[in-house]
C-alpha cells in the first residue's frame, strides 16, 4: 500500500510505503530519518500540515500561548525573586525562562512604545530644571526619544561590567553577569512602564519632568540593591554590604546620568 506525502523541495509527491511512514519519519527539512514527533538533528515536527488559514491560526494562538507561559513567568520570577531566578539560568535550568536577549529587547521595546504614546498623547515635554528649557534640551529629548535602545545597550554592558569587577569575579564569567543584568534591565523596564502608567496616565505628571527621573533613579536603585543582594548574598563574599551598596549606587547614578545627559552633551558637541 502507497501513501502520497507533499513535499514543498520535490517537483513531485514522494511515495512512501505505510509501514515506513508509520515505523520511521523523513524530516522534511533535512532529511534525516528518524522515530518520534520531531526530529533528533533540526527540531522540526514528523508531520507538517500544508500552508492553510487554520495552521496560520494555529501558529498565532501558539505564539500567545508560548509567551505567556515564558515570558510573562520570567518577568515575575525576575520580580519577586530574582536571585535564584539567576542561579537557576546559570546553572543550566533555562527551558522555563525567556532568552536574555530577547527578553530585554521585548520590554525595551514595550517601555519606548508605551513611554513615547503617553508622551506624545498627553504632550509631555521634557522639563530638566525649573526654567524654561534651552534649544538644546528640545533637541536632546527628542535624541533620546528616537535612540534609545542605541543608549541603553552600552549601558547594560557597563553594569555588568561594574557587577563583575566588584562582586562577581572570579566566581562568574563576565558574559554569565551580563546575561543576568540583561534580565534585571528588561526587568526594571516593566517596572519603569508600570511606573509610566500610574504617573503619567492616571495622576497626569510630566513624566518628562526632572522630579519624575529622580524619582526613577529611586526606582532603579531599589530594584538594582534588591537584584545584587538576592543574587549575591547566596555566594558569601567578603565586606558583602559595602560593596552590595557601593555597586548599586554607581549603577544607579551611572545609568541616570548617561540617559539624561549624553544626549545633551551630544547636541552641544555636534552643534
Amino acid at each position: 500500500m502507497k501513501l502520497e506525502i507533499f513535499r514543498m523541495n520535490d517537483e513531485r509527491p514522494v511515495e512512501l510505503s505505510l509501514r515506513k511512514l508509520f515505523y520511521l519519519n523523513t524530516c522534511l527539512n533535512c532529511d534525516t530519518e528518524f522515530s518520534g514527533k520531531y526530529c533528533p538533528v533540526c527540531g522540526q515536527k514528523a508531520h507538517v500540515n500544508r500552508l492553510t488559514a487554520k495552521v496560520l491560526l494555529d501558529e498565532i494562538i501558539h505564539f500567545f500561548t508560548h509567551v505567556e507561559d515564558t515570558f510573562f513567568k520570567t518577568t515575575l520570577y525576575f520580580i519577586i525573586k530574582p536571585g535564584s531566578t539567576s542561579f537557576n539560568y546559570i546553572a543550566g535550568k533555562r527551558k522555563r525562562y525567556q532568552k536574555p536577549v530577547s527578553y530585554f529587547l521585548i520590554w525595551t521595546g514595550v517601555y519606548i512604545l508605551l513611554h513615547n504614546f503617553i508622551l506624545s498623547y498627553h504632550h509631555y515635554e521634557l522639563v530638566l530644571q525649573q526654567t524654561g528649557q534651552t534649544p538644546q534640551q528640545d533637541a536632546a529629548n527628542i535624541l533620546l526619544r528616537k535612540h534609545f535602545t542605541i543608549i541603553i545597550l552600552p549601558l547594560m554592558v557597563l553594569s555588568a561590567l561594574i557587577i563583575w569587577l566588584v562582586l562577581a569575579r572570579p566566581r562568574f564569567y563576565f558574559f554569565e553577569i551580563l546575561t543576568i543584568v540583561l534580565y534585571g534591565g528588561g526587568t526594571y523596564f516593566v517596572l519603569s512602564a508600570v511606573s509610566d502608567i500610574v504617573l503619567g496616565v492616571i495622576f497626569k505628571i510630566n513624566i518628562n519632568h526632572y522630579a519624575v527621573f529622580f524619582w526613577q533613579m529611586i526606582l532603579s536603585g531599589i530594584y538594582n540593591l534588591w537584584f545584587t543582594y538576592d543574587f549575591f548574598s547566596r555566594a558569601k563574599i567578603r565586606w558583602f554590604w559595602p560593596r552590595l551598596i557601593f555597586v548599586a549606587l554607581l549603577i544607579t547614578f551611572t545609568g541616570n546620568t548617561i540617559m539624561l545627559y549624553l544626549p545633551l552633551a551630544w547636541i552641544y558637541l555636534t552643534t
